[in-house]
């Protein structure tokens, strides 16, 4: 059984890898969208290979418009 969690964040993503490892772990935080839960502070935590992070970035990549990139790109670099 697969438990479907929506979560709503408005806050940045963590993101850090230990020193030597080829894990990256992502952490996000927010609103669960579980309407029986008294307390719908979430927090969901991945950890990726490496090699899936790659993966994921470029997945996540072809999902943007041009304008999404440019504004990403200015974001980094003020």
């Amino acid at each position: 059984m697969v438990r479907d969690v929506g979560i709503a964040s408005s806050r940045e993503p963590e993101v850090r890898r230990g020193g030597g490892t080829e894990i990256i772990n992502m952490t996000f935080r927010g609103t669960s969208d579980a309407r029986s839960s008294v307390d719908r502070d979430t927090r969901v935590r991945i950890a990726l290979q490496s090699v899936q992070a790659a993966r994921l970035w470029r997945l996540l990549g072809t999902q943007l418009t041009e304008e999404e990139k440019r504004k990403a790109e200015g974001a980094q670099n003020p």
